[in-house]
């Protein structure tokens, strides 16, 4: 094994402990030890690759934002696929693919917990809570993604709406992870659709 894939393997799992950290004990918990012990390894190796709080901190934020975009990256590779065919976009295979990525995004729990908890604590460090809010790539992406498929569905694709339907995942994403593991996800995400398309037509 390389040096450079052995250093990328080793702050991967920085990283992932890390997350686990924060999503069991919160971000005051987070500490070069900690992470140590958490990950297995050396006392001092967390030290090595990442030798301030903040830049313990900036591997964990990196490590979160980089999952999202692959996320945000599938969902859009499907609804592409989804539209090659040469059909438009219904309503409840919309909602259906937005809960497919809400319960994807669910799964990883750890990660939603520490971002949630990351969110809280990082006005001190803007630049880190940025890669976890709308001024994010990640955001810029998901913004794009959104509109092509609200489009594709024959709904209108304003800033404002796409801002809305991101806005209910982000609400529904939270739901699951933090409150109900069953929330409804596609029905909700159904009955919004289908009373955009409503309002619109009433506005025709």
């Amino acid at each position: 094994m390389s040096s450079g894939s052995h250093g990328s393997e080793r702050r991967a799992a920085i990283a992932d402990s890390g997350i686990r950290i924060i999503a069991r004990e919160g971000v005051r918990a987070l500490t070069h030890r900690a992470v140590d012990h958490e990950a297995g390894i050396p006392q001092g190796s967390t030290s090595y690759y990442a030798k301030t709080r903040h830049a313990l901190l900036e591997l964990i934020v990196n490590a979160l934002a980089d999952r999202s975009m692959a996320d945000a990256t599938d969902l859009a590779t499907a609804l592409n696929e989804r539209s090659d065919d040469g059909n438009p976009l219904d309503i409840a295979e919309l909602a259906a693919s937005i809960a497919g990525l809400v319960e994807t995004l669910a799964a990883r729990r750890d990660d939603m917990r520490a971002r949630y908890a990351l969110l809280l604590e990082l006005d001190d460090a803007p630049a880190l809570r940025h890669k976890l809010t709308t001024q994010s790539e990640v955001h810029a992406l998901t913004r794009q993604v959104t509109a092509t498929a609200l489009a594709r569905a024959g709904l209108l694709d304003s800033d404002d709406r796409v801002e809305e339907l991101i806005a209910l995942t982000d609400s529904l994403l939270f739901h699951r992870t933090a409150i109900n593991e069953a929330t409804p996800l596609e029905s909700i995400l159904t009955a919004y659709l289908r009373g955009t398309a409503l309002t619109e037509k009433r506005r025709e």
